[in-house]
């Protein structure tokens, strides 16, 4: 089984191949299964740090298609998106993790948890335009912490990693393939 990835990031390689040991190992018949992960740098038309909604869906969208293109041949492409967005009736920042997985002719998204975001947070993405990894490296006092922990892992003191978020994305959007009880594809 070949599987494309369309990152370079070390957390969000790490989370594919965990969420694809994972949904293997509990939906396949054949749990020894060879799989390669192939990974390639992508661009999208969203900004580089999303902040709705809809922005995190597109890049995750547009991630998986680049890939595809780069990787007409795989079982699977994925691709990882990352990113805040506002509610604005509840007051409300959330940072989330998006996933879509394409098989050249279906696809699905699938997300992690959402996390609220403290203002010492949103303030300098919504009010400065800065982005959320130079944010938290400044926060934190650590550098390149999105290629680590996450954003995620420095909020919840590593009870969830960025890395973990994208797992979890990822399990949601390959699960329609898998899960023959339920989906018909």
């Amino acid at each position: 089984m070949i599987i494309g990835v369309g990152t370079q990031n070390p957390a969000k390689l790490s989370a594919a191949e965990q969420a694809l040991k994972q949904i293997l190992n509990k939906f396949e018949r054949a749990p020894g299964r060879s799989v390669r992960i192939r990974q390639t740098t992508t661009s999208t038309s969203v900004p580089d740090m999303p902040l709705t909604i809809h922005d995190l869906m597109q890049g995750a969208l547009e991630r998986a298609l680049f890939t595809y293109k780069t990787f007409p041949e795989a079982d699977f492409v994925l691709g990882l998106e990352g990113g805040v967005y506002r509610v604005p009736e509840q007051r409300a920042v959330f940072l989330q993790s998006w996933a879509y997985a394409f098989n050249g002719s279906t696809g699905f998204f699938g997300s992690s948890p959402a996390l609220p975001l403290p203002e010492s947070i949103t303030a300098p993405l919504f009010e400065q335009g800065l982005e959320l990894s130079s944010v938290i490296d400044q926060l934190s006092g650590k550098e390149d912490v999105r290629s680590n922990e996450g954003t995620f892992g420095i909020l919840t003191r590593n009870l969830m990693s960025r890395s973990d978020s994208f797992v979890m994305a990822v399990i949601a959007a390959l699960t329609p393939f898998f899960n023959k009880d339920y989906y018909e594809i």
